[in-house]
């Protein structure tokens, strides 16, 4: 009897602690770009950008660490209008959402991301 609970309570503690993973494939919001985010490494890679494909292999993401607070890691992002690495927070709001803030003087920009499973073929 006990060890169906054992059991059922493990498996969602794994399921749990999963859905907080960085790991994974992330789409842009609004362009054609996926990443490939790997949290050991602490990079995201471009895996497909239609709009520049020579980007591919291009590291988005950076020195991704775990961050103050729970949910949370910092690093840097490529920010193209800025040509160049800015400080970004990234966080989970939920399991399928990462989403990446980049705050500069007094502006902050927020971009949230969707979780895929599979990077589309082009």
């Amino acid at each position: 009897m006990l060890k169906p609970i054992v059991a059922s309570a493990l498996s969602f503690v794994c399921n749990v602690s999963v859905a907080s993973d960085l790991d994974g494939f992330w789409q842009h919001p609004k362009d054609p770009v996926w990443l490939e985010v790997n949290e050991a490494i602490g990079t995201g890679i471009a895996v497909r950008n239609d709009d520049d494909p020579s980007s591919v292999g291009f590291a988005v993401l950076k020195e991704v660490v775990t961050g103050p607070k729970e949910e949370q890691w910092s690093g840097q992002v490529y920010v193209p209008q800025l040509g160049g690495y800015k400080r970004v927070i990234v966080t989970l709001p939920n399991a399928n959402t990462l989403k990446m803030k980049v705050k500069i003087g007094f502006i902050s920009r927020s971009v949230e991301w969707t979780r895929v499973a599979l990077v589309p073929q082009p």
